[in-house]
């Protein structure tokens, strides 16, 4: 049995909820945190109405836990215009208290005019033990696995760029060097030229795109020191390009990737992705992520394939769902 002096050890928390806060009505998380679940970016997302939840610790003022909806389409979701949304925590929240935070969310969702909520979850390789904990939580509420989705990424070394990547790989980049390609950070960067660079690559490709022009624009005037944009250039021709997000401190996105048609023989991604490693380098960050490799659970084998010539290694994304 508990002593007495362990019991009044554990924290106090209040279980907050705020439709459509303003800024002061978000309290400070108890850590950095990830950027698409800080209030500066959850205000930027477009979708209304938003209703932010946080598990908030008496004493410090300060949430310990995290949640946020969106309405959309009829279901409560989360995110509403990010790669990701769902609950993030204190890594020693107990899971009672984190379930709290889950069943209030659920209670209180089941109130809107909605047919459920949808939680797209980080890359279980961003925190692996949270994540595990989280989907028991989560499977053990009433939320079921919609998707699978399959997640690479490249853990960043003091190592060469070049050490782990296929031969074939190593060949691109070495056309690349030879043809007298260069990279930079386009830091300020026209906006309506990169939408549409990204934009007819995407097409090319049977991509889709989760953003317009002025979306992009928002995003990059907004976040500019979180999401820089990367290119590589042949003289003054744009022939690749894609957002780095700083999801946090120790993690960087790689986000709308684009080549230019004309240069597939050349694959200007690889020199790209060298860049993204060689920045992360400099920043002290330890995991490149590079997105999914699948659409609801529908493999793309040539991405995925091209992922793991370049040193990525697999983790799960989940999306669950709960219908009311």
């Amino acid at each position: 049995m508990a002593s007495c002096d362990a019991l009044s050890e554990r924290p106090v928390y209040e279980i907050l909820h705020v439709e459509n806060p303003l800024p002061e009505q978000i309290p400070p998380f108890c850590r950095d945190g990830f950027l698409f679940l800080q209030a500066r970016h959850l205000l930027n997302q477009a979708g209304r109405p938003l209703h932010y939840f946080a598990l908030v610790h008496s004493e410090t003022g300060r949430a310990d836990a995290r949640f946020a909806v969106f309405i959309r389409d009829d279901w409560a979701v989360s995110p509403c215009a990010a790669s990701f949304g769902s609950f993030e925590f204190k890594a020693d929240l107990s899971d009672d208290e984190l379930r709290r935070l889950v069943e209030a969310a659920v209670t209180y969702s089941k109130k809107l005019p909605v047919q459920g909520i949808r939680i797209v979850n980080y890359p279980d390789c961003y925190v692996p033990a949270e994540a595990e904990r989280l989907r028991y939580v989560l499977q053990n509420t009433g939320f079921s696995v919609k998707y699978e989705e399959l997640n690479q990424h490249v853990p960043v070394s003091n190592g060469s760029f070049t050490e782990p990547l296929h031969d074939a790989e190593r060949r691109r980049l070495r056309k690349c060097r030879q043809a007298g390609f260069t990279t930079r950070i386009w830091t300020d960067p026209d906006v309506d030229q990169l939408f549409v660079f990204i934009q007819k690559a995407r097409l090319r490709k049977n991509l889709p795109l989760s953003m317009n022009s002025k979306e992009l624009a928002s995003l990059i005037n907004n976040f500019r020191s979180d999401s820089p944009v990367f290119t590589v250039w042949d003289g003054d021709r744009l022939i690749a390009a894609c957002l780095g997000i700083r999801v946090t401190s120790d993690i960087l996105y790689y986000f709308l990737p684009a080549d230019h048609e004309d240069y597939q023989q050349f694959s200007p991604s690889v020199m790209l992705v060298e860049s993204l490693y060689s920045h992360c380098q400099q920043e002290q960050i330890s995991l490149l992520d590079l997105g999914i490799s699948t659409s609801r659970s529908v493999r793309n084998e040539g991405l995925i394939q091209f992922k793991k010539r370049l040193g990525a290694v697999e983790s799960a994304k989940f999306v669950f769902e709960m219908r009311f």
